[in-house]
């Protein structure tokens, strides 16, 4: 095979690994991220949980601060009781010591449920931190195995860069060029010809390309792409094998008839 489309042939499987590797280290962060939004449910139901428990605390502070305005109403009323002149005075401050105490015991009702909800938040809370905490696990764990197939992508990336450097180098100025412009304009600068055409734009080709191109001792490009071709006997598809011969026609036998009877003469 030629030197030149030997070492092209190999250069761009490495320029298309480089290529590769290249994106899947670019999209690291992305990946990162999309392994983080994992955790954004659990979070959520954290956050959640906590808000609920908050604002049941907050609902009993400001209950519990109603109970002692009411108390010191009732404080007060029963104060004024003892020098009220009249039976009305009297009855329209113990009405209001009444309405007091009522409100008191809706005050308590409510802080008693507000309790009573408090126990089933905080068992909801203590089930989104343990379901965060497995998640977080989990999560880190993907993130190291990204970062570790990060490490070695780059370590490869590392490694291809010195043997295409080696190819490069051993390539012939003319023919590395002409490679270095397809591959700009088409991602590949190298195709196989089969079949007596190009597989990358699948244009076919005269027949003495053909011919030199199954030689693979010269840089020959198609003429459509630009592409430099090879060719690979291996893959080229076996020939159709030719129609069978129809069977000759059985001979016309003496057995349908040897010899016509002879017609007997008329009297």
């Amino acid at each position: 095979m030629n030197s030149d489309l030997e070492k092209l042939i190999e250069l761009e499987k490495v320029d298309r690994e480089i290529l590769r590797l290249t994106e899947e280290v670019a999209t690291l962060p992305k990946r990162v991220a999309a392994i983080e939004e994992k955790l954004a449910d659990d979070k959520t139901a954290v956050e959640t949980a906590k808000a609920a428990i908050k604002s049941n605390e907050a609902n009993r502070r400001k209950l519990e601060g109603e109970i002692q305005g009411f108390n010191q109403k009732i404080v007060k009323y029963r104060e004024q009781s003892s020098s009220v002149k009249t039976n009305d005075e009297y009855r329209a401050l113990m009405h209001e010591v009444e309405f007091s105490e009522k409100q008191i015991g809706e005050c308590e009702t409510k802080i008693l449920e507000l309790m009573i909800t408090l126990e089933a938040e905080e068992k909801a809370l203590k089930a989104a931190e343990a379901a965060l905490k497995v998640e977080v696990a989990e999560v880190e764990k993907e993130k190291g195995q990204a970062r570790v197939r990060t490490a070695e992508d780059e370590k490869l990336l590392a490694d291809l860069a010195g043997k295409r450097e080696g190819l490069r180098t051993g390539v012939t100025d003319s023919s590395l060029a002409h490679y270095d412009r397809v591959l700009g304009r088409r991602k590949s600068a190298v195709a196989e010809a089969r079949s007596q055409k190009c597989m990358a734009c699948f244009v076919m080709m005269r027949p003495q390309t053909w011919e030199d191109v199954r030689t693979n001792e010269q840089i020959i490009t198609c003429g459509s792409c630009g592409r430099i071709f090879y060719y690979d006997p291996a893959n080229e598809p076996p020939a159709e094998a030719p129609p069978a011969k129809k069977k000759a026609k059985s001979q016309t036998s003496a057995a349908q008839t040897e010899t016509e009877p002879e017609t007997a003469p008329a009297p």
